[in-house]
């Protein structure tokens, strides 16, 4: 069986994971400020509960709003816990023969896209601005050899790692893809080298 599907959905026999990643948590602190506020309100209603009980008993109309608000809230919290599980269950992942973006939510999405370490061209690691450098975050741009196209994973955290870690597996996989070359192939160049140099001295 080997590494077959051992650690995610798709991955080979020989294949060996290196690592993997997710977004840096900066991408959750909206997320975060906003429940703190729902979470302090939420505090201060069950507080005042008796007040609030009152208050709707004595005033017509009151109980659908209250029960409007009541589903709202629900719907919030089940939104929050959704973007908080779907944070940590997308992840990019290094192997040793590809890159991979597992694009995954709860309910609706599970994709794999894959880049394969030798059809990279070039990469690039930004980190503009203030936050980015204070709190360990950027971008990485992988650039393709085959086509214009670019790969962006947003905001990684400690980018300069993750750079180093890709170019290391890139530079391994091209070295074992030299090493594999069939003996003929060598031969067959070096024949047509060495006609080239025969034809150009005489």
């Amino acid at each position: 069986m080997g590494n077959l599907d051992k650690y995610f959905k798709g991955q080979q026999t020989h294949e060996e994971l290196i690592c993997f990643f997710r977004q840096h948590w900066i991408v959750m602190i909206r997320e975060f400020v906003f429940f703190v506020f729902f979470a302090a309100i939420w505090t201060l209603a069950v507080i005042n509960m008796n007040n609030i009980i009152s208050f709707v008993n004595n005033t017509p109309g009151m109980e659908t709003i209250l029960v409007v608000g009541y589903v709202i809230a629900t719907i919030y919290v089940h939104y929050f816990f959704l973007k908080f599980l779907n944070y940590f269950i997308r992840v990019g992942i290094i192997t040793d023969i590809r890159l991979i973006d597992h694009k995954k939510t709860i309910y609706f999405i599970d994709t794999l896209e894959t880049t394969e370490l030798n059809n990279i061209q070039n990469m690039e690691q930004v980190s503009e601005g203030f936050l980015p450098n204070i709190l360990g975050y950027g971008d990485l741009k992988i650039y393709l050899a085959a086509s214009s196209t670019v790969k962006t994973f947003f905001r990684v955290p400690n980018p300069q790692f993750h750079f180093r870690c890709i170019s290391r597996q890139k530079e391994e996989r091209q070295r074992m893809m030299r090493e594999r070359e069939p003996a003929g192939l060598n031969y067959a160049q070096n024949l047509v080298d060495d006609k080239s140099k025969v034809k150009y001295f005489n």
